[in-house]
């Protein structure tokens, strides 16, 4: 009789089902609590975005806030260059702040998603800047990918307020306001540019540009130093595109 029961009693399909089913709870429990964490990270949910900064008149004492929480990061200019690359994982817009003070001095409206960018800075007028609490530079942000502005091309940027026109190297230009279409260079390339004036036309820039391997160049065009003339200001710079720079020896 006993031997009969124990043949009809049978506990391990049991246990083995309580075992599988603890065993998914764990590893549900398990990825919910690495979501948690991931979540729990200062700036995890927001996308990676670079970038770097200029200004014709390089400023001091501003710094951003690389990620929700950490402590903020200056910002450093260089005269003719680039800035060296920052990143960014937060909210938008991104704030630029005066290090000394903490106050918001400009706002960047970055697009959606990850991506390199410019940064242009240029100074608010001073009687629009002289209220307590008002932004102190316009932002200009430029896609500065190596899609968009690769090696070997040269970019210009046409903030004049001036209708340019002229050639680089043999291929005849018309400059749009803004940010032109890139245009490969081969070796030296003479960029000479002109503005027309009641039927007159008259030089508004012109030099040579030259790039080493994997360089590009971006030509920035700014308005005339004084009112009435129609010589841009200018700052050309030359990098290299993102993942592109020569290893350091």
């Amino acid at each position: 009789m006993a031997h009969a029961l124990g043949h009809l009693i049978r506990f391990r399909p049991v246990a083995r089902r309580v075992s599988a089913g603890t065993n998914f709870v764990r590893h549900l429990f398990l990825g919910f609590l690495a979501c948690l964490s991931a979540a729990a990270q200062p700036g995890a949910s927001y996308p990676l975005v670079r970038f770097t900064v200029f200004a014709a008149k390089a400023p001091a004492d501003l710094a951003f806030v690389p990620k929700p929480g950490a402590a903020p990061q200056k910002l450093q200019f260089y005269p003719t260059a680039r800035s060296p690359r920052y990143d960014y994982r937060g909210p938008v817009p991104l704030r630029i702040i005066d290090s000394t003070t903490g106050q918001s001095v400009a706002e960047v409206a970055i697009p959606p998603g990850a991506g390199e960018f410019l940064l242009l800075l240029t100074p608010v007028a001073p009687a629009a800047a002289s209220g307590v609490g008002t932004l102190r530079y316009h932002v200009a942000v430029i896609d500065d990918g190596a899609l968009r502005h690769g090696p070997g091309g040269l970019a210009i940027l046409n903030l004049s307020g001036l209708e340019l026109r002229g050639s680089v190297g043999k291929e005849p230009v018309t400059l749009q306001s803004g940010l032109n279409p890139a245009i490969t260079l081969a070796g030296a390339t003479k960029v000479a540019l002109s503005s027309v004036y009641k039927g007159r036309t008259y030089p508004a820039y012109g030099g040579t540009v030259t790039l080493k391997r994997n360089e590009r160049a971006l030509l920035l065009l700014f308005p005339p130093f004084y009112q009435g003339s129609l010589e841009a200001q200018s700052r050309l710079l030359i990098d290299y595109p993102p993942g592109l720079a020569p290893a350091k020896r």
